[in-house]
């Protein structure tokens, strides 16, 4: 009964390997959770563009970067019922359905074409594009659509007993091909003005057609009729018969794969199949599709992804890539990893299991083997405690521990052994497999230095050291001293060093058989750690459990190079810590964090790490091993970190204004046509809608904009909606920075300008009219002041004039009072010459007065022939006794420059009124003019008289006439407010100075 078991044990690792350890690709299922019109898809297809168009029961979906844009009878569509779709040559989308004919989409509007149009039939079932023609096929034959003129031309259908149902197209060679469900292959002879169907193979059920270079595939009831094209173009129609159940679509991806995508109908035996050797295999476990009822499946060969469509459950998204592969390993936990010679050693809580690099298990041991080595150990003696070496300080060894109830901790490589830690002992297995050794010692960590010493951590209790393990001959490092190693949970040999790393007390190295500790040492300051490696470079990184990540040197001296703060990682726990080439691995609870360059890049869900809770990791060459609670992931690094498709622009789906939509017209092809946006100033919220265009990853992208160039950019969102609120008037150019964590990069895009017009008010018109209005308000106050300035300057001059004009009269009735009492003597002394002489000359000074008097100025000339008139008829009065002289300085133009009339006469008068009397010996009057400058005319009357005598005895009639001269200078010379100084003597006469100005 044993051996027979050893045999079925056998015949199923050689047979039967891959049901141990199924590879599982990424898959994703969308439904009507996620936005899908109904969970059954009766249609699929990828349009030149790479966009996902879905055809359900109830409408046709758009996947585009996650999101799903959906049609129905309410946008035009002919019908909900959408059994396939398709896309003209000039871009245009076809939806086949059944029960209302097929409508094609320009996206804008739908044309719908039915039996009205021509449509052979309205219950159609494919729709098949070739030059300027769609092909459909109904459930009576065959209708054919000019795409530039919609013209339906229908040809004669051959004699059948049943439906003529239209299952499937395809083109080779110039020519359509098409097949009837319960009739066989036809093609469309189309050489003549009218089309004509030719019969190519009569055979009864096919449900669709796959052609694959020369390989005609033609799914039957049950199984799959494979022909050679080339030899049905020679009439040929012999087929190999292969497959089970019953296919309705095949797809082939780039590495020639052929799916087939199935559904029994009558029996239980539909999926998603790969043909392989006209061989088919279900692989819907290992893409993660449940459903047994598959009608579509096409292939996206820019994204390498597979979709499927159920006609229950939705459609499913499969990445082909095989970057990441998960294996559920029969749901064991994952301890530890592994490699030699190109074979994984696999640790888990059932034990250790071999794969091969084809990763068929090889080698199988179990709990019960590292049982019985432990019992096979205390069966060779009874002192346990001698050979277990048990001390006070160590972990004792329970070795009533049954089967089911050992842990494992950890596994070593050490040259050509696996070294395994559990409760029950350390055990050394060979590169075969096979348990070769039993060390009875319960430690949490162990390891092996650069020197080949096995090293035992001791968790309260220090470090033992042994330099033959088998013996256990050892040396004992107390915990009390400073560079004893404590808290250990890491080792790793770097060089010719062995690094120790506590997750309360630093970084420990063992070197030269001596133990240092970095933070005892003052050498490092850090105390928590959790993980390390080691890059190509020889550097070491390390990280906390919760805290950052650093990268140091320590070959010569140490040295802290970079430190990766714990805020820039996506998670809260480093779970592991690897290098590859130039980049840094951390895995946290949030998936895999990629650190190149200074630059992230961020791996999880999406991608197909499921499950990110990792309780181990390591690089084999060019893979990374990632250990589970539930499994393994195995992770291609060259696939992973090579060059990702990122975004390649944005579409705007959506905008309302004040929470208003953009009316519909405004759109082409579900997005914004223009790239401007004009409102009103009222009219200034905004909600924009965009979808990030051709990336695979739209959970891995984040969004932050900003309205101008100038401006600084918004916090990031992972929504792609803007909200821009009661923005002020003015010119906004949209900006939208999108930050790919897959790709680990950034990249701006113009999303779109707005312009919020202004308030009439503000306006360029409406300032420009308010400019002119107030520029005509202000012209019209400046001429108004102006003209008021002049009508009062006007009115000014007259009254200055009439002032002067008084104030000249008023002198005129003194001078002639004078005269007139000097001719009365003459003619009371009977002196009838002087009389006769005095009148004449009175006469003509009179005759001068009144032409000079009504003018303001008059010449110096006309000025000098006065006084001197004046003078001599005052002179007669003293007998001519007064010697008066008139000095003109040579540089004055007389004839020219004007002074005010009569501006002397006043001081004249009083040198021969108040000056002189008939006791003075030899009077002498001086008048002169000069020209102080070129803009200041002095005139002095200067006089020997009595002086400051005769100015007290006449005081007030000398002021009143200074101050009528003062005035009248002032009038006329506004700017010359001391025209008049008088300088008086005792007995030495008297000086005036009468300043003017030009």
């Amino acid at each position: 009964m044993q051996q027979l078991k050893k045999l079925i044990s056998c015949f199923c690792l050689i047979f039967f390997p891959c049901l141990l350890i199924g590879q599982y690709l990424p898959s994703r299922n969308y439904s009507t959770k996620d936005g899908l019109p109904n969970n059954a898809v009766r249609s699929l297809f990828l349009d030149s563009k790479n966009v996902l168009w879905i055809g359900t029961e109830n409408g046709v979906s758009r996947k585009e970067n996650g999101a799903f844009i959906n049609l129905d009878e309410s946008d035009g569509l002919g019908h909900n019922s959408c059994w396939d779709i398709s896309q003209d040559t000039n871009g245009n989308m076809w939806f086949a359905s059944y029960g209302g004919g097929v409508s094609k989409f320009n996206g804008d509007k739908f044309t719908v074409f039915t039996t009205k149009e021509g449509l052979l039939a309205n219950k159609t079932r494919k729709v098949f594009p070739y030059k300027n023609k769609m092909y459909v096929g109904t459930e009576q034959g065959v209708s054919i659509i000019d795409i530039n003129t919609n013209k339906v031309v229908t040809p004669k259908m051959p004699s059948h007993k049943e439906d003529f149902i239209c299952i499937s197209f395809f083109e080779y060679d110039g020519e359509v091909y098409f097949t009837s469900i319960f009739d066989g292959l036809y093609k469309i002879d189309e050489s003549d003005k009218y089309p004509k169907i030719i019969p190519v193979i009569l055979h009864k059920n096919t449900y669709c057609l796959g052609l694959f270079g020369s390989s005609l595939y033609s799914a039957n009831a049950g199984y799959i009729d494979k022909f050679n094209i080339l030899d049905i173009k020679k009439a040929k129609c012999t087929s190999s018969k292969f497959g089970k159940s019953m296919v309705w679509q095949f797809a082939n991806d780039k590495r020639n794969s052929i799916f087939a995508a199935a559904w029994g109908v009558y029996n239980p035996d539909g999926g998603l199949y790969r043909i392989v050797d006209d061989k088919m295999t279900d692989v819907s476990a290992q893409y993660g599709i449940d459903s047994k009822v598959l009608l579509n499946v096409v292939y996206d060969k820019t994204k390498d992804i597979l979709y499927v469509g159920s006609n229950d459950k939705g459609i499913y998204q499969v990445r082909l890539d095989k970057m990441i592969d998960y294996s559920p390993f029969d749901g064991n936990s994952i301890i530890d990893f592994e490699n030699f010679d190109k074979r994984k050693f696999i640790l888990h809580n059932k034990g250790v299991t071999i794969l091969e690099s084809n990763k068929e298990i090889i080698k199988k041991i179990s709990l019960s083997d590292f049982k019985k080595v432990e019992l096979a150990y205390l069966n060779k003696g009874s002192n346990i405690v001698n050979r277990q070496g048990v001390e006070s300080r160590d972990f004792e060894l329970n070795f009533n521990i049954k089967e089911d109830g050992i842990v494992f901790y950890e596994m070593v490589k050490h040259k050509n052994s696996f070294w395994i830690g559990s409760n029950i002992g350390i055990f050394e297995i060979n590169s075969l497999g096979k348990i070769i050794n039993y060390v009875p010692k319960h430690s949490l960590k162990f390891g092996f230095s650069s020197n080949d010493k096995f090293i035992e951590t001791i968790t309260y209790a220090g470090v033992r050291v042994y330099d033959d393990i088998y013996k256990l001959k050892s040396t004992n490092y107390s915990k009390f001293e400073k560079n004893t190693p404590q808290y250990i949970v890491q080792i790793l040999n770097n060089k010719d060093k062995t690094y120790l790393l506590s997750v309360f007390n630093g970084l420990y190295v063992y070197h030269n058989n001596q133990f240092q500790s970095y933070l005892a040492d003052g050498i490092w300051k850090e105390n928590k750690f959790k993980h390390i490696t080691v890059n190509d470079k020889g550097q070491l990184i390390l990280a906390a459990e919760f805290g950052n990540v650093f990268i140091i040197e320590d070959t010569n001296t140490f040295k802290v190079l970079k430190t990766i703060s714990k805020n820039k990682l996506v998670g809260k726990t480093i779970l592991f810590l690897e290098a590859y080439k130039d980049c840094i691995l951390i895995g946290t609870e949030k998936g895999i964090n990629i650190y190149l360059n200074g630059k992230f890049r961020l791996i999880d869900q999406e991608q197909g790490l499921k499950d990110c809770n990792f309780t181990t990791s390591q690089i084999f060459d060019n893979q990374l091993s990632l250990g589970t609670k539930n499994g393994f992931y195995t992770v291609d690094l060259d696939k992973l970190l090579k060059e990702q498709i990122t975004v390649s622009g944005l579409d705007i789906t959506k905008i309302a204004v004040n929470n208003i939509l953009v009316d519909q017209s405004n759109y082409k092809w579900f997005k914004y046509a223009s790239s401007k946006l004009v409102r009103d100033y009222q009219q200034n919220s905004f909600s924009i809608d965009f979808i990030p265009k051709g990336h695979p990853f739209p959970e891995k992208l984040k969004f932050r904009y900003r309205l101008k160039s100038t401006n600084r950019w918004s916090p990031y969102s992972d929504k792609a909606n803007l909200f821009l609120p009661y923005l002020p008037f003015g010119d906004y150019a949209v900006e939208i920075e999108v930050f790919d964590s897959n790709a680990g990069k950034s990249n701006i895009f113009k999303l779109l300008d707005i312009c919020v017009e202004p308030p009439f008010w503000f306006t360029w018109w409406f300032i420009c009219l308010i400019i002119l209005f107030i520029s005509g308000i202000v012209l019209y106050i400046i001429n108004r002041k102006k003209n008021i300035a002049r009508d009062k300057a006007s009115k000014e001059k007259q009254i200055t004039e009439a002032k002067f004009e008084a104030l000249s009269n008023q002198m005129n009735p003194h001078f002639i009072y004078n005269a007139l009492n000097s001719i009365q003597d003459y003619v009371g002394a009977n002196d009838e010459h002087n009389s006769t002489l005095y009148i004449s000359e009175f006469a003509g000074l009179m005759r001068k007065t009144l032409k000079n008097s009504p003018k303001q100025t008059i010449t110096i000339e006309d000025e000098v022939e006065y006084l001197e008139s004046y003078i001599y008829i005052e002179n007669m009065r003293f007998k001519d006794r007064v010697v008066s002289e008139i000095y003109l300085d040579p540089s004055i133009d007389d004839t020219v420059l004007e002074i005010p009339p009569m501006l002397i006469q006043p001081f004249v008068e009083n040198v021969f009124v108040h000056a002189f009397d008939e006791s003075h010996p030899s009077p002498k009057l001086k008048i002169s003019f000069e020209m102080v400058n070129e803009k200041v005319l002095e005139c002095k009357i200067i006089d020997n008289g009595k002086g400051l005598n005769a100015h007290k005895q006449s005081k007030f009639h000398v002021s009143r006439g200074i101050a009528l001269a003062r005035e009248r200078i002032i009038l006329l010379q506004p700017s010359n407010v001391d025209p008049i100084h008088i300088q008086f003597t005792e007995n030495d006469g008297t000086t005036v100075t009468i300043q003017l100005f030009f």
